[in-house]
């Protein structure tokens, strides 16, 4: 008996030799070590986890854990940014906030020289997602007087809050400070918008014609949107299935409520396979036919309980909460016209406004509007990219792409996280205009 306790003893120590000589096969031998500590404290040899604390249960249990990180989850080389932002307010609580400025103004010089009236040529920024003007007010703290920031929004909501916040950097010839101007436009029509603005300094010029610095695209929902039962968000309130940014029509019109009652199950399938990755879509696309009609976001809610266990064994993603949140981004992708809108402005828009060495900064909140930006930034397309055609000199001989990228994709610190948990699925990236 003492010899068997004497070798379960050792056996850990062994392990723990081999993880200081090969962390590769200390993870692959991590189950076993565990095996054997777990034996250990059953059979009342606590003192072996006081001396060998690397190989405690907790410890352990932990190593377990973080092997079974989703692969999508993370990528080779991720930045984890630092602090959370002193830019939150009651209406939203912007995300990488300090990130987003600093890759806005890491942003080249202009080729063109300053006029001899001024020292320098003014910058001129878009935020296309104004929201509550939190990255906005961030952005303007740090520009200079002159430079101008346009904010975008289509939610009237949204240009009024932020409006109201942002009235200090509004009226004035921007002599002492920056300037501000709203602008009520989807940030897909923003250059029809931009042929109608000038900057104070330039009238006569467009700032479509002028090009601008760099553009912020934040894609998530406003906190203010998600927590308002009016807006048809809110999946813990009840409200009417609404779900469009503006209640005034938006491309062909349709309401949430509009796709659930009359949209047939082969169309519901699709959609929630396509924009939410639901691996429930047929019982769920049954269901909500099964419940119609289809009045409030509670209608909704009750359809997809129906059919969705509230926990699951087996992973988080197939409890009730994670497929209601599918459900209800997928149902708001379709109803907003999301895929259009951000494949217009990434493969359209702003290569025409950005400027060469401008920058472009996109924060996106599922994989396919991630999916869309990572490869527009890398290939300049989302069609097949040709092979590559080289001279004999091996360069590229196919049209230069318009963006490159500058900085690996970020993630929230946990910090950040811990203070405004809708940064957790956040990803940041940046491209230069080449």
């Amino acid at each position: 008996m003492l010899l068997r306790n004497s070798l379960c003893l050792r056996l850990p120590t062994n392990f723990m030799r081999i993880h200081h000589c090969s962390s590769t096969l200390a993870v692959l031998l991590a189950p076993w070590s565990y095996i054997l500590a777990y034996s250990n404290l059953q059979r009342g040899h606590q003192t072996f986890f006081k001396q060998n604390s690397l190989f405690s249960y907790a410890t352990l249990s932990t190593r377990h854990y973080s092997m079974n990180v989703k692969d999508d989850e993370l990528e080779q080389d991720d930045v984890v940014t630092s602090s959370p932002s002193p830019f939150a307010s009651e209406y939203h609580n912007p995300v990488m906030c300090s990130e987003c400025v600093d890759a806005l103004l890491d942003a080249g010089p202009r080729k063109c020289e300053a006029d001899e009236e001024q020292k320098r040529y003014p910058r001129i920024f878009v935020d296309g997602t104004l929201g509550g003007g939190g990255h906005s007010s961030a952005l303007l703290e740090r520009l200079e007087a002159g430079d101008l920031l346009l904010g975008c929004d289509v939610d009237p909501d949204a240009l009024a809050t932020a409006s109201k916040r942002l009235e200090l950097y509004q009226s004035h010839d921007g002599s002492t400070k920056p300037i501000f101007m709203p602008v009520s436009s989807n940030f897909c029509d923003l250059v029809s918008k931009l042929n109608e603005i000038s900057h104070p300094h330039y009238p006569d010029q467009p700032i479509s014609q002028l090009g601008v610095d760099g553009i912020l695209l934040d894609l998530g929902l406003s906190s203010y949107q998600i927590d308002t039962a009016e807006r048809g968000f809110a999946i813990l309130q009840d409200g009417p299935l609404d779900m469009r940014m503006s209640q005034t029509a938006i491309g062909n019109g349709l309401t949430a409520a509009d796709l659930c009652n009359e949209w047939s199950e082969l169309e519901l399938r699709r959609i929630l396979k396509q924009y939410g990755d639901e691996p429930r879509n047929r019982p769920i696309s049954r269901s909500i036919i099964e419940h119609r009609p289809l009045k409030t976001t509670q209608d909704l809610v009750k359809s997809v309980a129906a059919v969705v266990p509230k926990f699951n064994k087996q992973s988080r993603r197939k409890g009730l909460n994670a497929t209601l949140a599918r459900v209800f981004q997928s149902l708001r992708i379709v109803v907003n016209r999301e895929d259009e809108v951000l494949e217009k402005m990434l493969l359209e828009v702003c290569p025409r406004l950005v400027r060469p060495a401008g920058r472009l900064v996109v924060m996106s909140y599922h994989s396919m509007e991630d999916r869309l930006t990572k490869r527009i930034m890398r290939d300049g397309t989302i069609g097949p990219v040709p092979a590559a055609k080289k001279d004999m000199y091996g360069n590229d001989m196919g049209p230069p792409k318009p963006w490159k990228t500058v900085i690996k994709r970020r993630k929230a610190s946990d910090e950040e996280v811990a203070n405004n948990s809708r940064a957790r699925s956040a990803t940041l990236r940046v491209a230069e205009r080449n």
